[in-house]
């Protein structure tokens, strides 16, 4: 059964809940476990009784992005010294390109809202799943996203290159994914995150949210939300959907080329500065 020791989820009556439970390392993520994060929105999908799929986290950031050492092993120098050029690149099409396919898709497919509930600074394709939500409530104003592609070596994924251009607008959108720089709060604020609530604690904050969910649940016709959600997302599933093949194109060849593990390299070894 595929699981995750970072990763889990419960139903809280209307509400199926996708929980990042690793505050000690900063909840950063396998690509592993984006892959359990995609296969639990097909759960919820699943179950009729769910009427919202929140994504929320603990500690003090929601995600701090890609493992090291997951990126790592995908390095060139680990492969198997039987490996042909042609079998490496077999391998990264399947641990790289293929995720990246796989979890954009769970996300534009998946037939209920979608609440991120962000606690802390969300990075790399842990801000791409934010974008991809349909409403993003804030713990409070330190709360920020980060898009360190260029800085890493390779080219925006997951549906970045279509959700920011729609929620920032072009420029701003331009100028945080060409110089990997911090999206504030004050730049998130109506355009990707629809609340702040202005509170410290994580757990408190999560339980007010599913607290305030259900109050709302009470007064809609639930079922009307699926019908709701296709009719005003087609444009953007359109659009993503597209975006999938374009931007796994364009990222392929830098991750082939080897430039990415170097540079997550030289992070573990703290001889680049984490933009954090």
């Amino acid at each position: 059964m595929i699981s995750s020791p970072r990763v889990s989820y419960r139903v809280d009556g209307p509400l199926f809940i996708i929980q990042l439970d690793e505050p000690e390392t900063l909840n950063s993520l396998t690509f592993d476990d984006f892959v359990y994060i995609a296969t639990l929105l097909e759960k919820s999908n699943g179950l009729p009784d769910t009427h919202f799929t929140v994504i929320q986290s603990s500690g003090k950031f929601f995600s701090a992005g890609g493992k090291f050492e997951s990126v790592l092993e995908l390095a060139p120098e680990k492969r198997e010294p039987s490996d042909s050029e042609l079998r490496t690149l077999y391998k990264l099409i399947g641990n790289v390109a293929a995720p990246n396919v796989y979890v954009t898709n769970a996300f534009v497919k998946h037939n209920k809202p979608i609440i991120c509930l962000l606690n802390g600074p969300a990075i790399g394709l842990a801000g791409c799943l934010v974008c991809l939500s349909d409403i993003v409530y804030a713990r409070d104003d330190q709360v920020y996203l980060l898009f360190p592609f260029s800085s890493l070596g390779f080219v925006a994924e997951v549906g970045s290159s279509v959700t920011l251009y729609d929620k920032l607008g072009i420029n701003a959108t331009n100028e945080h994914l060409f110089f990997s720089t911090k999206i504030p709060y004050e730049e998130l604020s109506g355009k990707i995150i629809v609340q702040n609530y202005e509170m410290s604690d994580t757990a408190q904050f999560n339980e007010r949210v599913a607290s305030d969910l259900k109050k709302k649940c009470a007064q809609l016709s639930l079922p009307s939300l699926t019908e709701m959600k296709k009719v005003m997302s087609y444009e953007t599933r359109s659009k993503l959907r597209a975006a999938q093949a374009i931007e796994t194109n364009a990222t392929l060849p830098f991750w082939i080329e080897g430039e990415p593990f170097r540079r997550f390299q030289d992070l573990k070894q703290k001889k680049r500065r984490h933009k954090l």
